[in-house]
C-alpha cells in the first residue's frame, strides 16, 4: 500500500490474472482501463479498480498511458471507498468531480458497446436474410445455420435507468460550479457524490460486461456463418470482376441440342422444334399480332410440351440431369442466345442453388409433376372442371375409352402424367404468363421486365407472403372440419384446420397467380393448389393477396354448396352478393359509396368475385394498415368472415371504424370458446388425454 510509479505502458493489473486486493487514485499522469471492446481513460483524482469485486480476478487491463503515479489502498468491500474519500479531506472535491466524469465516460461507453452489439446482430441477420439470393447469384446451394436462428436482438435490462444518465451528465454539464459551490461545502457530501456515481457506474459496468458476454456468444454463434458469407462475398466479387463470370464458372454452350438429345424425341420433332426456335430468334417482333408470328407462337409451345413430356420421363430416374435440362424444367430454358449471356449465367445459378421445400408445398412444376407420376397426389381437374376419375367416366360414357382401358388407366403414371401436363402444365403456365396471345414457354429475355433475382420467386419468398397473410387474415387457410367421440364425451365439434396450400412455380416469366383450384376431388381437408410464375414481373405482394382472395371465395362456394348466395343462410360469398345485389336501397351506403360501387361493377364486368378480390387487397393492404379504404358495409361483412389476427385486433381497437365489430367478435369467440374449455377442463379432470382437434380448435380461438 502506498505510492506507486508507474513507466509508460507498465500494467498496473492484468485482466483474469491479477487479484483484487486494492483500489487505487491517480496522482500523476492518465491510465487506461480496458476490455476487449472498449476503453475509458482516468486522470488525476480519478479511481482506478473501483468497479471490480475483490478477491476476484481482474476483469478490466490497467495500464499507463504515460510516465504515471497511484496511490494504493486496501479494498476488502465498497464500505472502504468512503474511508479513501475521508482520509483525502484536501482533495475530496476533486475526487467527487473525478467520480463524476468517470461515470459518465462509464455511461458513453456502455451506450456506443450497445450500439456497437445492435449493429452486429443487425448485420448479422441483414446477412442471414439476404443469404439464400447471394447463394442464387453465385451458384451455390444455400446451407443450414439453426444457430443464427437462437440468437435473439440485445436488450437494455431493467436495472439501466435513463435518470441515471441524465443526472451525471447533468453533474459533469455544471462541473466548474459544483467543484466550486458544492463539492467543498462538506467532506460528506463529496463522499455522497462518490458513492453515489460509484453505485452508478458499477450498476453499469455489471450491464457491459454482460453486453460483453453477449457479443462474445454472438460471435461464437455466428462463426461458421460469417466464414461462409465472406467466401460468398469474395466469389461474388470475383463474378464482378470477370463481368458475372468467376473462376471455375460453366459457359452454356448448344442447350438446345444438349436438351433434344437428352429427351430422345424422334429426329423429325427434334429438327422441328430447332426450326421454330431458329424462326422465333429471327423475328424482329417476336411478340407481334400478326398471323405468322401467333401460328409460330402457337406451333412452338406444342412442340415444347412433345419435348418435355419424354425428358421429363428420362430424367425421374437420373440421378446426375444435367444442368441444362434442370434451366429447362425449372425455367423453360432453351436456349443461350434465346436467354442472353447475362440471363443464362443467372438461370445457372440458380438452378444449380435450388433447395426444393422440405414441407414440399412450395414447388417447381417439375416436381409438382413428379408427385403426379409417383401417385402422391392426385392429377389435377381439366379446363371442363374434371377430375382424373371423372374424367376417365367421361372418357368411357363417350365411348373413347373401355372399362378395361379406364382400369389400365386409373393408376397408370404415365397416363396421369400426360393428363396433367395437358392441362395443369399447358393451360396454367399460359395463364400464369399473362399475355395469352403472346405466350411462349421458353424463357426469352425479351419478356424480363424485372430484374431476375427480384422476380424469382423462392420457397422462402413464398412462405414469407403465407406469413404475411396470416398476420392479417389469421383464418384465411382454415377448414371446418368434424370430430367425434363419443366415448369421451364429444359427440359432435366443428374445428378450424390450418392446411397451407400447395403453390407451383410455373416455369414461365409471367405477370400472374391463380388458383387452380381449392381442394382435391370432394375432400375439404385437401391442400389448395396454386400456380404464380417462378418469375412474377408485377407486384408480387399483391398478386399474392388477390390470390388469396380468389381462395377465400372459392372455398367458401364449395363449402356453403348450392347456399353459396343465399343469404338466409349468412356467409361471406351470401352477404357479398346480396350487399352487390341490392346496393342501390342499402341505406347505410352514401351516394358517393353507391356511384363508386356503380362503377366497380361495370369495371369488372358485373363479375362479383373479382369486385370481392378488389376490396379484399384494399383490407389486407390498406385497411390492416390503418388506412380506410372501405365502406361500412364491405367492412363489416370482411371483418366478420374474414377477422384480423390478435395482434392486428389489438393495434385497431382504438379505431372508431373497428371498435364496434372488435367488440361483436370477442363476445362471438367468447361464447365460442366457453364450452371448449369447459371440455378440456373436464377431460383433463377426468385425466382423459385431450383430442388433438379439441386443442386446434382452442389454439385457433385463441388467435
Amino acid at each position: 500500500m502506498g505510492l506507486i510509479k508507474l513507466e509508460k505502458g507498465q500494467v498496473l493489473h492484468k485482466a483474469g490474472t491479477d487479484t483484487v486486493e486494492t483500489i487505487e487514485v491517480v496522482v500523476k499522469g492518465s491510465l487506461k482501463i480496458s476490455n476487449q471492446f472498449t476503453s475509458i481513460v482516468l486522470t488525476v483524482g480519478g479511481f482506478v479498480g473501483i468497479v471490480e469485486t475483490p478477491g476476484s480476478t481482474y476483469k478490466y487491463n490497467i495500464e499507463a498511458l504515460e510516465e504515471s503515479s497511484v496511490y494504493s489502498y486496501p479494498f476488502e468491500s465498497e464500505d472502504d471507498i468512503p474511508n479513501v474519500v475521508r482520509s483525502n479531506p484536501k482533495i475530496a472535491p476533486i475526487l467527487a468531480a473525478q467520480s463524476v466524469e468517470a461515470a459518465v465516460k462509464c455511461c458513453d461507453v456502455y451506450e456506443k458497446e450497445f450500439e456497437d452489439a445492435t449493429s452486429e446482430y443487425d448485420q448479422i441477420m441483414t446477412d442471414y436474410t439476404d443469404y439464400p439470393n447471394l447463394c442464387i447469384k453465385v451458384g451455390e446451394v444455400p446451407k443450414n445455420f439453426p444457430e443464427i436462428k437462437e440468437i435473439i436482438a440485445p436488450e437494455k435490462s431493467d436495472s439501466i435507468n435513463e435518470w441515471a444518465f441524465s443526472f451525471v451528465r447533468s453533474l459533469k454539464q455544471n462541473e466548474a460550479s459544483l467543484k466550486k459551490a458544492f463539492y467543498p461545502l462538506s467532506l460528506d457530501i463529496a463522499t455522497g457524490v462518490v458513492m453515489c456515481t460509484y453505485n452508478i457506474y458499477t450498476n453499469i459496468s455489471k450491464e457491459s460486461q454482460l453486453l460483453a458476454e453477449y457479443r462474445n456468444t454472438m460471435k461464437k454463434k455466428a462463426a461458421a456463418f460469417a466464414t461462409t458469407m465472406k467466401a460468398i462475398r469474395a466469389k461474388l466479387n470475383d463474378m464482378e470482376n470477370n463481368n458475372g463470370l468467376g473462376e471455375g464458372s460453366v459457359t452454356v454452350v448448344n442447350a438446345l441440342s444438349t436438351i433434344l438429345q437428352y429427351s430422345g424425341v424422334a429426329p423429325e420433332i427434334a429438327m422441328k422444334f430447332e426450326e421454330q426456335i431458329s424462326s422465333f430468334k429471327a423475328l424482329n417482333n417476336r411478340y407481334d399480332s400478326a398471323d405468322e408470328a401467333r401460328a409460330l407462337r402457337r406451333s412452338l409451345a406444342t412442340t415444347f410440351y412433345e419435348v418435355y413430356t419424354p425428358a421429363f420421363l428420362k430424367s425421374i430416374n437420373d440421378n446426375n440431369i444435367p444442368m441444362e435440362l434442370k434451366m429447362f424444367f425449372m425455367f423453360g430454358f432453351v436456349d443461350e442466345e434465346l436467354a442472353g449471356e447475362q440471363y443464362t449465367s443467372a438461370l445457372y445459378n440458380m438452378a444449380k442453388s435450388y433447395v426444393p421445400d422440405p414441407e414440399g408445398k412450395v414447388v417447381t412444376c417439375y416436381e409438382w409433376l413428379i408427385k403426379i407420376y409417383n401417385l402422391e397426389v392426385e392429377p389435377s381437374r381439366n379446363e371442363f372442371d374434371q377430375d382424373w376419375p371423372t374424367y376417365l367416366r367421361e372418357q368411357k360414357v363417350s365411348g373413347q375409352l373401355n372399362q378395361v382401358q379406364v382400369d389400365l388407366m386409373t393408376d397408370d403414371p404415365t397416363s396421369r402424367l400426360n393428363f396433367e401436363i395437358h392441362n395443369l402444365f399447358a393451360l396454367g403456365n399460359r395463364m400464369t404468363f399473362g399475355r395469352i396471345s403472346s405466350f411462349v414457354p421458353v424463357f426469352d429475355a425479351q419478356n424480363v421486365l424485372r430484374p431476375l433475382d427480384m422476380a424469382y420467386q423462392t420457397v422462402s419468398k413464398v412462405y414469407e407472403y403465407y406469413t404475411k397473410i396470416r398476420e392479417v387474415d389469421y383464418g384465411v387457410f382454415c377448414r371446418t372440419a368434424l370430430f367425434s367421440n363419443p366415448e369421451i364425451g364429444i359427440t359432435s365439434l366443428h374445428y378450424s384446420e390450418d392446411i397451407t396450400p400447395y403453390m407451383i412455380l410455373m416455369p414461365n416469366v409471367g405477370s400472374r397467380a391463380s388458383l387452380w383450384q381449392e381442394i382435391e376431388g370432394k375432400n375439404r381437408r385437401t391442400p389448395a393448389r396454386m400456380l404464380v410464375s417462378i418469375f412474377n414481373t408485377e407486384n408480387t405482394e399483391e398478386c399474392m393477396i388477390k390470390l388469396f382472395g380468389e381462395f377465400r371465395w372459392e372455398m367458401c362456394k364449395t363449402e356453403q354448396g348450392i347456399h353459396w348466395n343465399d343469404v338466409t343462410d349468412p356467409s361471406l360469398t351470401s352477404m357479398y352478393c346480396d350487399y352487390l345485389q341490392f346496393y342501390k336501397k342499402n341505406s347505410a351506403l352514401s351516394s358517393d359509396n353507391k356511384e363508386k360501387l356503380r362503377t366497380d361493377l361495370k369495371k369488372y364486368s358485373n363479375n362479383y368475385k373479382n369486385v370481392f378480390i378488389a376490396d379484399y387487397l384494399a383490407y389486407v393492404k390498406f385497411e390492416a394498415a390503418g388506412s380506410p379504404r372501405l365502406n361500412k358495409v364491405v367492412r363489416e361483412i370482411l371483418f366478420t368472415f374474414c377477422p384480423f389476427a390478435k395482434e392486428l385486433r389489438e393495434k385497431v381497437a382504438d379505431n372508431p371504424q373497428y371498435t364496434e365489430l372488435i367488440n361483436h367478435y370477442n363476445s362471438r369467440t367468447g361464447n365460442l370458446t366457453k364450452p371448449v374449455v369447459n371440455m378440456i377442463n373436464k377431460l383433463r379432470k377426468e385425466d382423459i388425454p385431450v383430442p388433438e382437434p379439441l386443442m386446434i380448435q382452442y389454439e385457433h380461438l385463441k388467435k
